[in-house]
């Protein structure tokens, strides 16, 4: 299971920027950590490569995100996530 490791860069519209950061926190296979400004680093736990690729885009498609940037990438046989977000 991949797990990626992500900075956002949010819009300078605080509105748009806080909407996307409710919007992340709802999908439970996104781990925020601590908000800098306009720059959100997050962890996000694939069921798989293309499920990996299909929540960073749905990320770049927030309207209060302006860009997404990897930062690692790990291909774990078994991460500690799994079992929180029903990963089997």
């Amino acid at each position: 299971m991949p797990i990626s490791g992500l900075v956002i860069t949010l819009a300078e519209d605080c509105r748009l920027a806080q909407e996307a950061v409710t919007a992340l926190a709802a999908r439970p296979e996104i781990m925020m950590g601590a908000r800098q400004q306009r720059w959100l680093p997050v962890a996000v736990d694939g069921r798989d490569q293309t499920h990996s690729r299909e929540v960073h885009d749905w990320i770049g498609l927030q309207p209060g995100v302006t860009f997404v940037d990897v930062t690692s990438v790990s291909f774990e046989i078994d991460s500690p996530l799994s079992a929180e977000v029903g990963h089997t």
